[in-house]
C-alpha cells in the first residue's frame, strides 16, 4: 500500500505513475464513458439548488480565492446533500487528508487535499490552497496514487476532483489504466455546475451497481 509520505515524496508527475505504481492513461475512447453517455436531466428543483450553489460561490468568491473549508462548505457539501449522497444508501468515509507541495516557477506552493470516500468506490476530492489556487491538474497525480492505494480493493475507481473553481473527473480501472474527463468551469457566469451534478450522480449509481 502506497503511504501518504510516499505519495507526497515520490509521486509529483504524470511519469512518476507510470514509473512507480504502472498506471498509464488509457487510449482506448470506450474506457471512460460514465461521464458522458446516459445522462439523466436534472429537474426543476435540482435546478434551483444549483443556481443556489453558484449564487453563494459568486458572492464569497467576489472576495478572492475561495480558501481552506470554504470550498466544502459553500460548493461541495451542499452539492452532495442536493444528489442524497448523505443519505441511505450511501456510505462515507472520511479517512484522512493530503498534505499537497508543489514546485512554482516562483515559490512553493503547498496546499491541502480533503479526501471524502463513497462506498468505497468514489472520491471527492477538494484541493485547497492558503495562498494561490492549485489548479486541480497539477493535483493529478497525487489524487490518481491515493486512489490506487484504495484499501477496500474495489475497481473501478471513480473521483471527482475541486478546487472550487473547476471540477475534474476520474476513473481507475481494474488493471492499471485511468483516465479523466474534461474540466468543468464554476467561475464564469455560464458556469458548468449543472453538467457536474448529471455526472457525479451517474457516478453515484455506478457504484451503488445501477449504472
Amino acid at each position: 500500500m502506497v503511504t501518504s509520505t510516499g505519495v507526497r515524496e515520490a509521486i509529483t508527475s504524470l511519469q512518476d505513475l507510470q514509473q512507480r505504481l504502472g498506471l498509464v492513461q488509457a487510449q482506448r475512447d470506450d474506457f471512460f464513458t460514465e461521464w458522458t453517455d446516459g445522462l439523466l436531466a436534472l429537474t426543476a428543483q435540482e435546478l434551483a439548488s444549483i443556481n443556489r450553489i453558484k449564487q453563494r460561490y459568486d458572492y464569497h468568491r467576489a472576495d478572492g480565492l475561495l480558501l481552506e473549508g470554504t470550498i466544502n462548505l459553500v460548493v461541495t457539501a451542499p452539492l452532495l446533500e442536493l444528489l442524497g449522497f448523505v443519505d441511505p444508501p450511501f456510505r462515507l468515509k472520511s479517512p484522512y487528508g493530503i498534505a499537497l507541495e508543489l514546485e512554482d516557477p516562483e515559490e512553493t506552493i503547498r496546499g491541502f487535499i480533503d479526501v471524502l470516500v463513497l462506498q468505497g468506490r468514489l472520491w471527492i476530492l477538494t484541493v485547497e490552497s492558503k495562498r494561490t489556487s492549485i489548479a486541480v491538474p497539477a493535483a493529478l497525480p497525487q489524487l490518481l496514487a491515493y486512489m490506487a492505494a484504495n484499501p477496500e480493493g474495489q475497481f473501478p475507481q471513480y473521483g471527482m476532483a475541486t478546487n472550487g473553481d473547476e471540477f475534474v473527473f476520474l476513473k481507475l480501472g481494474t488493471s492499471t489504466e485511468y483516465d479523466l474527463s474534461r474540466s468543468f468551469s464554476l467561475f464564469p457566469r455560464r458556469h458548468e455546475l449543472g453538467q457536474v451534478a448529471q455526472i457525479l450522480k451517474a457516478l453515484g449509481q455506478c457504484v451503488l451497481g445501477q449504472g
